[in-house]
């Protein structure tokens, strides 16, 4: 069977069109109402303030990102919806950043894009061998490219870059006035990278010394440190995680249309099969010439190896798909290969199928507020700081602004399905003692123990000065060199390393307590880099720092920015 053939029959998994069941479904489903002169707030995805974004700019922005990642066996449905969901993210961003460079009167004139194409060569120019002569670059050989009337295509994008990024680059430069390293921060950031120490501890758990008569009330003990209970905008939310995942019956016609292209590579230019079938990995380019071996997974290398110059490989199955590669020229360090990669993802009606179990779980959430989570989803819990974006693999798009208790997401994608968030908790201020009151006489029992087990660590560990192998409470422990920065790597709290970075060679400190256990620490070893060390790397690691605190700066600005914006957010309909 041909591999259109074979293609053909998948069609009914795949999208076969760039993004052709999604647009399709936009403008004949939610886009409906644009065709037919519907209401004007549901011609549009989403509002900033009085800005409003079409869905028909949406929808070109999505096609375009689409357009080359497509191949013989069509486009991933959960990429496809995780490349939506940042389109329209950049276009509320874009929205704000364009209001508040007329806030502060941040622009650029006519004149001033010509002065700057003129004078400011782009990158691809800059980078062009033709326009250098004699190791310099040369501006008539590029000013003449300007006159030149075919040009005129290049100039005007180059004019359309110039007008976005030049007003965006000044408003940073203003946000970023404040945001400098000085020497003394890019030393002391240096040697919390490069200063190690080695250190034992004894870490003893306080459940241990549990007492079982207080010496004061927990009430009284709430009254006295009510500061200890203080929620400062703590949220809780839970969440289900719905999977797509990728079925036999997908893998084994993957393989079939990556059989019928090594064949159709004996006759066929493997150049054409690729651009007409080949798909576009997500976190690079495919391999098309000089490869160095390094950059090669081992079991790909050792089909390479093997191979004649001039040969095409059997496809090559790897976790994310089937790679097909032709070989062309072999060095000792390098290769000069071209690639076919067809992946695995799942199938529209798999993706389609968890998508409307996922809104089903969100219907019956916000319908009833009692609503019992049935005892097949694995429901799982995080806490966060007001302002926190939680560690998982998930858009959240706009679902962490405004919180409160009760709210529920729409299905948000993630890397492998969907998530359903919720908000558990949401609070702040002091609870009352009725409320915490089991939270409160845990916080006085463990205290109580810490009392207890520091007057054991005083008279068995810190006054012998020694830190037995063989405690007769609690267990000891060691760990190799670490930095500040690294050392929670080995199981170290933040706390602990914190301390033991402040002694010296041989130091035992003072008990000290972190959660439910006590540490006494001894520090081993210190290793400090020589002068001569760090003034050769303060320089680079002051630039990278710079660049580092800059980008972190202007995150945290923008998005104190952004929350003064009143944004509707009108994705739900869309994906309903």
């Amino acid at each position: 069977m041909m591999v259109m053939e074979r293609v053909r029959r998948v069609t009914k998994y795949f999208l076969w069109f760039i993004a052709g069941s999604f647009i399709l479904f936009i403008f004949f489903g939610f886009g409906s109402n644009i065709l037919s002169g519907g209401k004007r707030e549901e011609n549009i995805v989403a509002k900033v303030g009085k800005e409003e974004i079409p869905i028909s700019e949406y929808g070109n922005l999505l096609r375009n990102a689409l357009r080359n990642m497509s191949g013989a066996i069509g486009l991933d449905p959960i990429k496809e919806r995780q490349i939506s969901e940042e389109i329209i993210n950049q276009l509320i961003n874009d929205k704000i950043i364009n209001d508040l460079l007329k806030k502060r009167k941040i622009s650029i004139s006519s004149e001033q894009v010509i002065s700057l194409i003129k004078e400011s060569p782009p990158t691809e120019i800059l980078q062009n061998p033709n326009f250098w002569k004699e190791g310099n670059f040369d501006y008539e050989a590029y000013l003449q490219l300007l006159k030149d009337p075919r040009a005129e295509e290049f100039i005007s994008s180059y004019a359309s870059s110039i007008m976005k990024n030049f007003p965006l680059r000044v408003l940073r430069g203003e946000v970023l006035s404040m945001a400098r390293v000085s020497g003394t921060e890019a030393v002391e950031k240096l040697l919390e990278d490069s200063l190690k120490i080695k250190i034992e501890y004894i870490k003893l758990p306080l459940r241990e010394w549990g007492a079982k008569n207080f010496s004061i009330s927990p009430e009284e003990f709430y009254l006295n440190n009510k500061e200890l209970f203080r929620r400062t905008g703590e949220i809780k939310l839970g969440y289900v995680s719905f999977p797509v995942s990728i079925s036999e019956e997908m893998v084994k016609m993957t393989e079939e249309i990556a059989k019928e292209l090594v064949e159709r590579a004996k006759t066929d230019s493997f150049d054409l099969l690729m651009r007409n079938y080949s798909y576009f990995p997500y976190t690079r380019s495919l391999f098309n010439g000089w490869v160095k071996r390094e950059l090669l997974e081992k079991e790909i290398l050792n089909v390479l190896d093997r191979m004649g110059k001039g040969e095409v490989s059997h496809p090559i199955k790897r976790e994310e798909g089937f790679h097909i590669f032709k070989l062309l020229e072999k060095k000792k360090d390098s290769l000069h290969i071209k690639e076919i990669f067809l992946p695995f993802f799942p199938s529209d009606e798999d993706f389609d199928r968890v998508l409307e179990e996922a809104w089903k779980f969100v219907r019956d959430l916000r319908s009833d507020s009692n609503f019992r989570i049935p005892e097949k989803y694995n429901v799982a819990y995080i806490t966060l700081k007001k302002g926190e974006i939680p560690d998982l693999p998930v858009n959240f798009g706009s679902f962490l602004f405004e919180l409160q208790k009760g709210k529920v997401s729409y299905p948000l994608i993630g890397k492998d399905g969907f998530y359903v968030f919720w908000v558990e908790e949401k609070e702040e201020g002091i609870p009352s003692f009725s409320e915490i009151r089991k939270e409160v006489e845990d916080s006085l029992r463990i205290i109580e123990a810490a009392k207890e087990a520091k007057l054991y660590a005083f008279e068995h560990f810190y006054k012998k000065g020694e830190i037995p192998h063989n405690p007769p409470k609690g267990e000891w422990g060691n760990t190799p060199y670490f930095t500040l920065n690294n050392s929670q790597e080995f199981n170290i709290p933040e706390k602990v390393a914190l301390l033991a970075f402040t002694g010296k060679k041989g130091e035992i400190f003072p008990p000290i307590r972190v959660g439910e256990y006590l540490y006494v620490v001894k520090i081993v070893d210190v290793k400090v880099p020589k002068n001569e060390e760090l003034k050769e790397l303060v320089p680079t690691f002051a630039f990278n720092l710079q660049k580092e605190k800059e980008a972190f700066y202007f995150q945290k600005w923008f998005q104190e920015e952004r929350k003064k914006y009143k944004i509707l957010d009108l994705r739900e309909r869309l994906y309903e």
